[in-house]
């Protein structure tokens, strides 16, 4: 196996989870000692981060293009693994040190399913296009399409929603 072919396996959804957790670290470092402002921050920004970590882990299916199985199943095995540790930190630095906390369980449940959900789906549609062997390329396109304009409505809905009325 030649040097290029490691780096090519090396770089896998393993690096993209490690990468996103640190973020998280840092995140949540910015939020010490807890704050009311930091601590809504982080949880307006934890469906983000999870969810661009969960897209972001199936980026290598564009460089990688052997045993793609064993690539799901990478990414598959990283994602939960990545989905409870990044759930975690950004649950466990939000602190209210009131009733408020009870609520934060909550969100940590809920982003464990939104995780699992998406990622479901996302490997889904990976074993589809390695079943049929379509082109990826275009299939990941339209996804990051899709994505971006869903995230981009949601991003206006929320700045109208957050602003005063007179």
């Amino acid at each position: 196996m030649n040097t290029n072919r490691l780096v090519t396996y090396i770089a896998g959804p393993e690096v993209s989870w490690f990468l996103i957790y640190g973020f998280v670290l840092f995140l949540g470092s910015q939020n010490q000692p807890p704050t009311y402002s930091g601590n809504l921050r982080l949880e307006n920004m934890s469906w983000l981060v999870l969810i661009t970590a969960i897209v972001i882990s199936f980026i290598p299916f564009l460089w990688i293009q052997e045993n793609r199985g064993w690539l799901t199943f990478r990414t598959g095995l990283s994602g939960l693994a990545g989905i409870f540790f990044i759930s975690t930190k950004l649950c466990e630095a939000i602190k209210y040190n009131d009733s408020r906390d009870s609520g934060v369980g909550t969100l940590y449940v809920m982003l464990i399913m939104l995780g699992f959900v998406i990622l479901s789906l996302g490997l889904i549609c990976a074993g589809l296009v390695i079943r049929f062997r379509m082109q990826t390329l275009p299939v990941l396109k339209w996804l990051a399409i899709i994505i971006g304009v869903i995230l981009t409505l949601s991003a206006i809905v929320k700045l109208l929603a957050a602003t005063p009325e007179k």
